[in-house]
């Protein structure tokens, strides 16, 4: 670490102890919520072998898809007042060995009751997952650098489908052992989760005051930050961790609102873009893969770039809702060229794709400060379950709007309201952006220089 005349230089200080954090812990996690998310949504990829394998209907694949989140759901509070008592390390290890095993089993699917029965497990096994991570990184990031480092876990959104769907694809053309090229890809597309998990036992660090690989300028300057910020939690009275407290909060209830309404866009492109791009052209699987991916590339640079001028500008409202309104009229040129361009369409997930993708970590850089200490595990458990809800209706709603048949008509009416959804997040969170600054945003003045 620099000195002048024996002086730590605390801008120096604080950029080379958030990048230790970041390339320890920032890319450990990113690496996490890859494989979480391919195994998530790799069912819009095996959707299209697997569907007239098994016989599966439209409404029951979307209904299969959706039931993943009621495990999500209903195991997200507990799970996440878990992570908070036994640490992060123990508990993120547990849920990705346990989601990986349950991924892999996916391959054992033969009709629509055991794909219900293991996407549920799916969903119960993922749990915790997103709200602890979330949980975890307020504990070691200084809110000015907030959006920036959930930036880097929340890339895998978009990264885990630029590589998944076109190496979906690819494993589908493999037949071994008998096996459908579905059935193989559900194989290995699970089993590195087993072995990141002993990953993560092993790297990551449940505190900051744990961390032995920061030095101890650094571990002082990170442990005082933080402990600063809990007691203006603490001083604004957001430290009860009751649930009853947490429900009430006007902030926590408008948040969940607006991740309800802008997850289901989201999960409507992860389930049916694939579905949707094959009807609209004569493409074989693997260029399916590669088009689904273009929407995915362009929301990662988007959210790289809006994450760092968001923690630059200290602004976190507008940084939502212009891309958010983005993503409306996005949605709205697709579905309006769904029968005509191609080109046009997938322009409009594009820009889809980056209004409810990239705006992620601007929404979750404030959602923090909602709440205090305990509470903010049961806020942020609060808020992801309430919106993970529409992670269930998203899928099956599209599902029955589109229908059995091969025409783009009932599609184009399933993308108009999706749009919808996007639209009443954008107003949910313009509407209490005042209250929002007002409880997140760090002052200029106060506020740590790190960029760089």
């Amino acid at each position: 670490m620099s000195h002048n005349n024996g002086v730590v230089d605390p801008d120096r200080l604080a950029r080379t102890t958030l990048r230790r954090v970041t390339w320890r812990l920032g890319l450990l996690l990113f690496l996490v919520y890859v494989l979480n998310y391919l195994d998530r949504t790799n069912i819009s990829i095996a959707k299209l072998q697997m569907q007239p394998d098994i016989a599966l209907s439209e409404a029951a694949f979307g209904l299969g898809a959706g039931l993943f989140f009621v495990g999500y759901v209903l195991f997200e509070v507990p799970s996440n007042i878990i992570l908070y008592k036994v640490g992060a390390r123990r508990w993120i290890a547990r849920i990705m060995f346990s989601w990986g095993l349950v991924s892999m089993a996916m391959f054992v699917v033969h009709d629509e009751w055991t794909f219900y029965a293991l996407r549920l497990l799916l969903g119960v096994a993922e749990a915790g997952l997103v709200p602890g991570v979330i949980l975890y990184l307020t504990q070691w990031v200084p809110a000015v650098r907030r959006a920036r480092l959930i930036g880097v876990f929340y890339l895998a959104v978009p990264v885990s489908t630029i590589i998944g769907a076109p190496l979906s694809s690819w494993l589908m053309g493999f037949t071994p052992w008998g096996l459908a090229g579905w059935q193989f890809m559900f194989l290995v597309e699970g089993f590195p989760c087993l072995i990141v998990a002993f990953v993560v036992l092993r790297f990551l660090t449940d505190s900051p005051s744990e961390a032995t690989w920061l030095d101890d300028d650094q571990r002082g300057w990170l442990t005082a930050q933080l402990a600063s910020e809990e007691e203006v939690n603490a001083a604004g009275g957001r430290q009860s961790g009751s649930f009853a407290a947490v429900v009430r909060d006007r902030g926590v209830l408008t948040m969940s609102l607006a991740f309800f309404a802008m997850i289901v866009p989201l999960y409507a492109l992860a389930f049916f873009l694939p579905t949707i791009v094959k009807q609209m052209g004569s493409f074989s699987t693997g260029q399916i893969g590669w088009l689904t991916a273009i929407p995915y590339a362009v929301a990662a640079l988007a959210m790289w770039l809006l994450a760092r001028n968001s923690d630059r500008t200290g602004e976190r409202t507008w940084h939502y809702v212009v891309p958010a309104v983005t993503g409306v009229l996005g949605l709205v040129l697709a579905a309006l060229n769904l029968d005509g361009s191609p080109l046009l369409a997938l322009t409009g997930f594009t820009f889809a794709a980056v209004g409810c993708i990239s705006t992620l970590p601007v929404f979750w850089a404030h959602a923090p400060f909602l709440l205090g200490g305990a509470a903010a595990a049961t806020g942020i458990a609060y808020i992801t379950a309430i919106g993970n809800i529409g992670g269930f209706v998203s899928p099956y709603m599209v599902a029955l709007i589109k229908g059995e048949g091969p025409g783009q008509g009932n599609s184009a009416v399933a993308v108009f309201v999706t749009a919808v959804f996007l639209a009443v997040a954008a107003g949910a969170i313009a509407l209490v952006g005042r209250n929002i600054k007002a409880r997140s945003q760090i002052e200029p003045s106060t506020a740590v220089v790190t960029d760089g």
